[in-house]
């Protein structure tokens, strides 16, 4: 069957290809198993991405003293990307040697060797950089993993995964480009500092575009995740109640950040996965508005997980778009009711949105699967693919197939800067025929960009 080709709104395409080069710990079940991999890794400094506290046999997150037997340095970042966990070596490594030192927007746990949020800077920082050939083979293989799941435009925060200059990043990916091997479009979400955006601007960057390469949207962090419990509340966690989450800046620095930007004629797109955190972007954005007025403004909320009716309402209101991630539901389903209690009735309320805002999807990937008939099942059911025996949650919120669809393609459009696409796919079943359960299990066997096949599966 022929369909239009998926576009992910947001994702990060060299942490895509970064991952295939470190340790996966999506499928660990143990802190065990966790130290075993790292144990046969020969590595000089190891780097491990992926687990989830919820998943492993101790409920519990690693932590400094389950890596004591490792003399080299050792990082393992949680499944979010938003929590990590080092060990000794890496803390020396580090130069944390200060239990009083810690980091506006962030958090150190001295004892447990676990940081969060704007502290993971730090862990970048520390390690050794990627050369200009390391970030050309993440991009080239990223680009493989996404057409083969036949996503060809994507809007991607690429400029905040490692420590370095964000010039060498576009460089990179227009060399690899240049060199025929990127099929992908895309969009670049800027993820940078305000030192950094003000050179970025200064230099005439603003929505520059090249080949199969576009500069898009400011992308700001608001708060962390739920999983790790740095998403920013406005009540604490049910399940920990002296935590309410981390805002990664204040009112002011996100009002700064977004003038700056919409002064400039650049949108804003701002990760906001707690109703705090959603309260004072929403805020910053309609004061930018209201102060630099446009027309075409694309300012969006990603994630907007835990955001009630009300909070939609205003973003309707205002014409601040979403970029939402059924995929989450997979994960989350665990957690959702034991994180925020009864404010889960109120919560990943994507088809709300879509009823009401312009809504896209994406996957965020890394932090979960690229694969798009995962995300449309997780829409579609509100049901978890890892955890099939867990009730879907909050069912009224289930999207039909055709709203789905549009959500991954045509919604997705001003999320990558592109008034049409003309790349298609073909999938090995029609997917308005199977059962809602089949969907997950489909698969891309051929994708066509501009009519040249860039896929084809033997």
């Amino acid at each position: 069957m022929k369909l239009k080709a998926f576009i992910d709104s947001h994702l990060h395409v060299l942490g895509i290809g970064y991952y295939q080069d470190i340790i996966n710990l999506n499928n660990v079940t143990s802190i065990e198993e966790i130290v075993n991999l790292i144990s046969e890794d020969s590595r000089d400094i190891i780097v491990c991405r992926g687990y989830n506290q919820e998943n492993l046999r101790e409920k519990r997150s690693p932590e400094k003293k389950d890596l004591s037997r490792f003399l080299k340095p050792v990082v393992i970042f949680r499944v979010c990307g938003h929590v990590a966990v080092v060990n000794q070596a890496m803390m020396n490594m580090m130069k944390l040697n200060d239990e009083y030192f810690q980091v506006a927007g962030g958090s150190i746990d001295y004892e447990k060797g676990i940081l969060s949020e704007n502290a993971l800077k730090l862990i970048q920082s520390a390690l050794p950089k990627p050369t200009k050939n390391d970030i050309k083979r993440y991009l080239i293989n990223a680009n493989k993993v996404l057409i083969e799941n036949g996503i060809t435009k994507v809007a991607s925060d690429d400029f905040s995964g490692f420590d370095l200059d964000y010039e060498k990043i576009i460089e990179a990916i227009n060399e690899v480009d240049e060199e025929g091997l990127l099929d992908v479009e895309i969009t670049e979400q800027v993820n940078l500092p305000k030192d950094k955006l003000i050179d970025f601007i200064n230099k005439g960057y603003v929505n520059k575009r090249y080949k199969h390469y576009k500069l898009g949207p400011l992308k700001i962090l608001a708060d962390g995740s739920l999983g790790g419990r740095t998403a920013s509340l406005n009540e604490p966690y049910s399940d920990e109640l002296n935590n309410s989450g981390i805002l990664t800046f204040n009112d002011n620095e996100l009002l700064e950040l977004i003038e700056l930007a919409s002064s400039n004629d650049m949108d804003s797109v701002v990760h906001a996965i707690g109703d705090r955190a959603a309260d004072l972007v929403i805020n910053a954005i309609i004061k930018a508005q209201v102060k630099y007025p446009r027309k075409a403004a694309k300012n969006a909320i990603i994630h907007a997980q835990i955001l009630n009716r009300n909070q939609i309402a205003l973003m309707s209101k205002h014409n601040i778009k979403a970029i939402v991630q059924p995929i989450f539901i997979n994960s989350d389903i665990k957690i959702i009711e034991s994180r925020v209690g009864e404010r889960s009735k109120e919560s990943y309320l994507f088809k709300t949105m879509y009823d009401n805002i312009h809504t896209g999807f994406s996957t965020d990937s890394p932090v979960e699967n690229v694969n798009p008939f995962h995300n449309l099942y997780c829409a579609i059911t509100r049901k978890s693919i890892d955890f099939p025996n867990y009730p879907a949650f909050n069912v009224d919120e289930c999207f039909s197939l055709s709203e789905a669809i549009n959500a991954y393609t045509n919604k997705n459009l001003d999320f990558v800067y592109s008034e049409e696409s003309n790349d298609y796919i073909e999938i090995n079943k029609n997917i308005f025929e199977v059962g809602s359960s089949e969907i997950k299990d489909l698969f891309v066997k051929r994708v066509i960009i501009d009519g040249k096949i860039v896929f084809d599966k033997k």
